[in-house]
């Protein structure tokens, strides 16, 4: 290698003396094999060893070993044999007073109704929902990914590698500085990209291949149609994931046909923006657009598996099918 080749041209036999003339040729020819293989053996950069230039971050990272066994949790999460996974978010509104107990309730409750993962822009309610879920571990559903998708600023970054977050969302266009890079050394990254060509890149880098889909990638031709919008996944490898999210609430429940067509088009998962606020129609939300969506006829649903003052008293069914929400009366 590099050092041992060294190591023989420091030797005292070929110092300058008579033969080193002789032996200059080859001298020089072990000095240039030993530079490439110097470059050639050079370990993968990491978080710790990028260098604050003006590249992108997604064009460098190689993730650790503790950020790739977060993301393969989250990949097993994610990633169903059949149709999309529906994660939410937890976005507390301005009046929301919830208390921690409060969030570890409404965590352990979304485990039940089947969210995939738990996507919240909250520092302040992240290691709650950390801790609740982690508290599942062993249980029968296990515990759901938690996914910081807020700015990712220093100040963020380190709560939320504090908190224990499953993954953090990181524009793959986006440059940060050399202070922040290793706060991410331990946490998941979700890329979001705007093109396929960037998921290709992204996996031909290893950086990672879990994708949030923007709004730009999902209205552009790429995604026009479901035959369109599978040739343009075919690219990528059907163990890397894909995420679209949606907005809540609707008129006329139309996340839950988007939602679908999503779904139809190949995208491995969803997630509902403002799905939980911290009101009384959170967990009600929740279990109806999950469930409308994966099912594969009717929109109704039942509440099933809820008990007491759970049931029956934040929405309302129209008798068009409709489900109507207090919540959107108030905005």
């Amino acid at each position: 290698n590099y050092f041992s080749l060294n190591a023989i041209l420091d030797r005292k036999s070929f110092h300058m003396d008579s033969s080193y003339s002789t032996h200059s040729t080859s001298i020089q020819a072990l000095t240039s094999f030993a530079h490439i293989l110097h470059h050639a053996a050079k370990p993968s950069l990491t978080m710790a060893t990028i260098e604050d230039d003006a590249t992108t971050l997604a064009s460098k990272f190689q993730p650790s070993e503790s950020s790739l066994e977060k993301l393969s949790i989250v990949k097993e999460t994610l990633l169903r044999p059949r149709g999309a996974s529906i994660g939410v978010e937890y976005e507390p509104a301005a009046a929301s007073s919830k208390s921690s107990g409060d969030i570890s309730i409404l965590s352990m409750q979304l485990r039940k109704v089947k969210a995939a993962a738990i996507w919240t822009k909250d520092v302040d309610t992240l290691e709650c929902f950390v801790k609740e879920q982690s508290s599942a571990m062993g249980d029968f559903p296990g515990p759901v990914p938690v996914i910081y998708w807020g700015v990712p600023d220093a100040a963020s970054l380190d709560r939320v590698a504090e908190g224990g977050a499953s993954a953090v969302v990181i524009d793959y266009a986006q440059t940060l500085d050399a202070s922040m890079q290793p706060k991410l050394e331990n946490t998941g990254i979700i890329w979001k990209v705007s093109s396929v060509e960037q998921m290709q890149q992204s996996i031909d880098n290893n950086a990672g291949d879990i994708f949030l889909l923007s709004e730009s990638l999902l209205q552009s031709t790429n995604f026009a149609d479901i035959e369109t919008a599978k040739e343009s996944l075919s690219a990528i490898p059907k163990s890397a994931v894909t995420i679209a999210s949606l907005s809540s609430m609707q008129p006329e429940n139309a996340e839950i046909s988007q939602g679908k067509q999503y779904a139809s088009k190949g995208i491995s998962s969803l997630l509902v923006q403002s799905c939980c606020v911290g009101d009384n129609e959170d967990l009600k939300y929740a279990q109806f657009v999950i469930e409308s969506i994966s099912k594969k006829s009717s929109s109704s649903f039942s509440m099933t598996g809820l008990t007491g003052s759970t049931n029956g008293h934040f929405g309302v069914s129209s008798h068009s099918g409709e489900v109507k929400w207090q919540r959107t009366k108030t905005q």
